[in-house]
C-alpha cells in the first residue's frame, strides 16, 4: 500500500508540475493581452503605464523563480526506482519513491511560491488602479485568482484554463 501511495504521490507531484510548464511555453507580442482584454470587457479603467510596467516586472520575477524543468535529481531517482521494482527490491523503490515525492514537492513549494507572489502583487496593481473590483464583479473571486495567476500557454498574465472566454464561471 505504502508503493502504490507513493507512486500516486510521485505522479501527482510530476502531473501539477508538467501542466505548469506547459503554461510557461511560447511567448506573445504582449504578454498582458489576455488582462487588458478582461479588463476592457469588465469595464474597468485601463491599466496605466506604470500599472503595465509593475506587472511585466512581476511576470519576470515569476518565471526567474521557477525551477529549472528538468532536475537530475527526479531522472535518477526513477531511474533507480525502476531498477529496483525491475529487481523486485522493495526497500530500494521505497527509498526512491520518498526521493521521488521530497523533491517533487519541493519543486512544487518553489512553483507555488512564485505563483502566489505574482499573484499577490497583481491584485495590488490592479487595486491601485481601480481594475480589481471591476474584475471581481464581472468574473467571481475564482476567476479574478485564475487570472492573476496563471500563465496562458503564451506567457503572459491570464488566458489558458480558465481565462476570459473559457474555463469556470
Amino acid at each position: 500500500m505504502m508503493n502504490r501511495t507513493h507512486k500516486m504521490m510521485v505522479t501527482l507531484a510530476m502531473m501539477v508540475i508538467g501542466a505548469m510548464g506547459v503554461f510557461a511555453q511560447g511567448r506573445p507580442q504582449d504578454p498582458l493581452a489576455p488582462l487588458k482584454r478582461a479588463i476592457s470587457q469588465a469595464s474597468a479603467p485601463t491599466l496605466s503605464p506604470a500599472q503595465e510596467a509593475a506587472l511585466t516586472t512581476l511576470i519576470n520575477e515569476y518565471k526567474a523563480a521557477l525551477p529549472d524543468e528538468s532536475d537530475e535529481v527526479i531522472e535518477a531517482a526513477h531511474e533507480a526506482y525502476d531498477a529496483a521494482i525491475l529487481a523486485g527490491d522493495f526497500a530500494a523503490a521505497q527509498v526512491q519513491a520518498t526521493t521521488l515525492t521530497t523533491r517533487g514537492a519541493q519543486l512544487l513549494d518553489a512553483r507555488l511560491q512564485a505563483t502566489a507572489r505574482l499573484s499577490i502583487g497583481s491584485i495590488a496593481v490592479l487595486k491601485s488602479g481601480g481594475q480589481f473590483n471591476p474584475l471581481v464583479t464581472k468574473y467571481g473571486t475564482d476567476r479574478v485568482l485564475q487570472l492573476v495567476s496563471l500563465q496562458d500557454a503564451r506567457g503572459g498574465i491570464g488566458g489558458g484554463p480558465g481565462g476570459p472566454g473559457g474555463g469556470r464561471r
